[in-house]
């Protein structure tokens, strides 16, 4: 160690510069070492840059990396020198008079600096909402990051998978949530008590790449049912587990949002047997979701800069980039609720949320009750002179009626007005002849503005107009520009709900709203969980950060549904990226999104208690005179069961099995197996052909029989068992069984999967560690008897077997 910390170019002669300090970290250093030599080895090993996958960097932004190094570190200073150099890095610190050791000698220093750097990216919360983004041109890095990006032309995407989740609903009566949805829905008899739906999974043909999606779709707003939802999704998972030759996507085209990813999804479902007619609007929104955060991650940025950078190219020379901080969303007060059960607060009272923003559920009944906590919500002592109302009528009103709610809230409290943003839909469907149009509800809408003075927004008429047009944006955008071009209308808002018009649709309308009718665009959810709730709003704030909104009023949007969620299909949930005003960290929920698979957010893995008998029915099996073993797989989920007879005990078995940390030494497939507490919790890092992972796993030691049993808590999600039966007092069988889901990154590199993968694991990965794991025994016991040359023959024995299992690997 002294020999170390004396070389005078990395650590400055830190012995007679700083003396106390260096003894210091001398001492605890050798306590370290004594303790916990092979664990440091171990992390040496595997942080050494040479060793360490390309992987591990693709998430690197090189405009939020800092980097530091002592003055009198000769190593590191040119190192820093060179990465600033060529643009790797924001920033390069250098720390006075230090070395490499600066954590030690400098800690006040370095915490200041990282705290810097970090507030520098922090968007303060206190801002108002017109001015919650810093300059533009800021934060993002060229989009092509050529050390990390994948290459993204003409890529194909691989394995789908989806699954079913089910999440309560509830008001503040705890007893559901009424008057939900479109037409007779909306009527506050209707309760909806469950929200469920599919979570969708889509890897790249590569497996380095993998997104999710939602389809869940809702009664009184989507046409399907979730059965018509799960049997398009079950054609179209088959069609790509089985084609030949899957259709490909170029990423930038896909991102821009320009008709690309309708095109590509419409080949999809071509080929898998669906009419594209037919397609299911709530499958459509989440396929999108899934490829569009396939797309980012091929295209080396977070969703909401890879969008904004190809969405808005065409129209810039100089493309914007965007901090994409802090979105207004607005609460949600529904049908049945009145001021009494909401207590007279702004926003939920159960996620201490005070939304600056408030969309009440109005029509479908008594409009003296509509004013009644209209005007409440207005007076709350919390909300005088802050809040926003917003009204959403759904329709619900003939032309008399909606004027009559006018002018008594006028005649009430004129005042009000100043408050109210807009009203949704105030006007029933108008038709003529049973024939609708978007010109005559429009028209009708803007007589109700002149003669109230009250403004509205565009909700339900936007989903006909695109439904009426087969949500093909051409003739959509062609009667749009008929009724809006040029013409001065009351309107303020489309209110845009992509889980019903999808993803694509919805920007290109946003889009056009603001560009040729100065008209901005509010995204909504449609009680959505976590994941829709969240790519809803990435496309919101890529349009409130758009070159053509800053001289526009921008609008709270529709995501306060999370808060009457009993659960969430995020985890941390939705809800944790919300502050107590009512904003939404979208750069931290823009993470979480990004790579997350179905793996992360389900618990997929079978449960068992025990090994069974080998004799069990199995996809595939092995045997021979001393090794046993069966495997079964759907999809990536392959569980197998391997037993082999030991010429020693089941206490010698046990004592050294349940030795984790001497693992490596019959299965050389693992580089380290290390304790992280005294309760059993264990990381574990393995490599294959050149591919690493790592997990942490939790495990107990069993008693009778005697084994082990473990399953990942993070990381790469296994699960399993090992249990010794005494045979004799001298012999025992050991059993093991193992389920794994196996990473989409291993599922493109054994092509053929998944009987390849069945075959490795049970008769070379299983095997030859289990015959490894005998032998090496067998050669400890020789030699703690004083029999080297049996010792030696059989570790001679091992070493050759694991030379075999690293060809094999390769």
């Amino acid at each position: 160690l002294k020999r170390w910390y004396g070389v005078k170019s990395l650590w400055g002669d830190m012995r007679q510069r700083n003396p106390n300090v260096y003894s210091r970290m001398l001492k605890r250093r050798l306590e370290n070492l004594s303790e916990r030599r092979q664990d440091i080895a171990a992390v040496l090993y595997g942080c050494s840059p040479p060793l360490t996958s390309q992987d591990d960097w693709k998430g690197v932004v090189p405009s939020k990396t800092i980097f530091v190094a002592g003055t009198l570190d000769e190593k590191y200073t040119s190192i820093g020198r060179k990465w600033e150099s060529i643009g790797g890095i924001s920033k390069f610190v250098q720390v006075p008079n230090a070395g490499h050791a600066l954590m030690v000698e400098e800690p006040t220093t370095i915490s200041t600096i990282i705290n810097g750097f970090v507030k520098d990216e922090i968007v303060e919360e206190s801002r108002a909402t017109t001015d919650i983004s810093p300059s533009v041109e800021k934060l993002l890095p060229p989009p092509a990051l050529d050390s990390t990006a994948i290459d993204a032309k003409a890529y194909a995407v691989g394995l789908m998978e989806f699954e079913a989740f089910s999440i309560t609903i509830g008001s503040s009566d705890g007893n559901g949530v009424q008057g939900i949805g479109w037409g007779s829905s909306a009527r506050a008899e209707n309760k909806l008590q469950r929200r469920e739906g599919f979570i969708v999974s889509i890897a790249s043909s590569n497996g380095k790449a993998v997104g999710v999606g939602e389809v869940s779709p809702l009664k009184g707003l989507h046409k399907e049912t979730l059965e018509d939802a799960e049997s398009q999704l079950r054609l179209i998972k088959d069609y790509l587990a089985s084609a030949a030759e899957l259709p490909k996507f170029n990423a930038e085209e896909v991102l821009s949002l320009n008709g690309s990813l309708s095109i590509f999804i419409t080949e999809i479902v071509t080929m898998a047997g669906i009419d594209p007619i037919l397609v299911a609007t709530s499958v459509k929104s989440g396929l999108e979701m899934a490829i569009l955060s396939v797309a980012s991650q091929l295209y080396g940025s977070f969703l909401p800069q890879s969008l904004a950078a190809n969405h808005w190219q065409k129209d810039l020379l100089s493309i914007p980039s965007s901090s994409f901080g802090l979105l207004p969303i607005n609460g949600l007060i529904t049908r049945g609720e009145t001021l009494e059960t909401i207590s007279g607060s702004v926003g939920r009272v159960s996620k201490n949320i005070n939304f600056g923003s408030v969309k009440v559920k109005i029509g479908h009944e008594d409009i003296d009750v509509d004013i009644r906590t209209l005007r409440g919500l207005r007076q709350s002592p919390s909300s005088v002179g802050q809040i926003k109302l917003r009204g959403d009528a759904n329709r619900a009103w003939d032309r008399p009626l909606a004027n009559t709610f006018a002018a008594e809230l006028k005649r009430l409290d004129s005042s009000i007005f100043e408050s109210i943003e807009f009203i949704e839909e105030p006007l029933m469907k108008q038709s003529l002849n049973g024939e609708w149009s978007i010109e005559r509800q429009v028209a009708a809408l803007d007589d109700f503005t002149r003669r109230g003075g009250m403004p509205y927004a565009l909700d339900e008429s936007i989903a006909d107009l695109a439904e009426t047009h087969a949500y093909n944006f051409d003739r959509i955008a062609h009667d749009l520009r008929a009724v809006f071009g040029g013409q001065e209308r009351a309107c303020t808002a489309f209110v845009l709900k992509p889980a019903l018009l999808g993803l694509e649709l919805s920007m290109q309308i946003a889009s056009l709203a603001q560009k040729e009718f100065k008209i901005n665009a509010v995204f909504s959810s449609s009680f959505d969980s976590g994941i829709g709730l969240a790519f809803t709003a990435i496309l919101a704030s890529v349009v409130d950060n758009s070159p053509y909104s800053k001289s526009m009023t921008k609008y709270s949007h529709g995501l306060g549904t999370f808060s009457m969620l009993g659960g969430d299909t995020l985890s941390p949930p939705f809800e944790t990226y919300v502050n107590q005003e009512g904003m939404l960290n979208v750069p931290s929920l823009s993470r979480a999104l990004y790579g997350l698979s179905l793996d992360e957010i389900s618990d997929r893995l079978p449960t068992y208690n025990a090994v069974p008998s080998t004799n069990e029915p199995a996809v595939t099996s092995t045997e021979s005179d001393s090794y046993l073993a069966t495997t079964s797989s759907e999809g990536r989920d392959i569980t197998v069961s391997v037993s082999l007879p030991l010429p020693f005990s089941d206490s010698i078995a046990s004592s050294r099995f349940t030795d984790l940390p001497q693992m490596s030494r019959w299965s050389p497939w693992l580089n380290s197996v290390t304790y992280l507490d005294e309760a059993g919790l264990t990381e574990w890092n393995l490599n294959i052909r050149g591919v690493k992972f790592s997990w942490k796993a939790k495990s107990e030691v069993l008693d009778e029989p005697k084994g082990i049993t473990w399953e990942s808590v993070s990381g790469l999600k296994n699960r399993g068992v090992v249990e010794f039966e005494p045979t004799s007092d001298n012999n025992c069988i050991m059993k093991l069984k193992m389920s794994i889901i196996m990473p989409y990154i291993l599922v493109s590199l054994f092509q053929g999967m998944p009987s390849v993968v069945q075959e490795f694991l049970q008769n070379k990965l299983l095997k030859w560690s289990l015959e490894m794991f005998r032998d090496v025994v067998k050669a400890d016991l020789a030699l703690e008897r004083g029999d080297n040359e049996l010792g030696d023959a059989l570790f001679g024995a091992v070493e050759g077997r694991a030379n075999a299992l690293e060809e094999a690997l390769k």
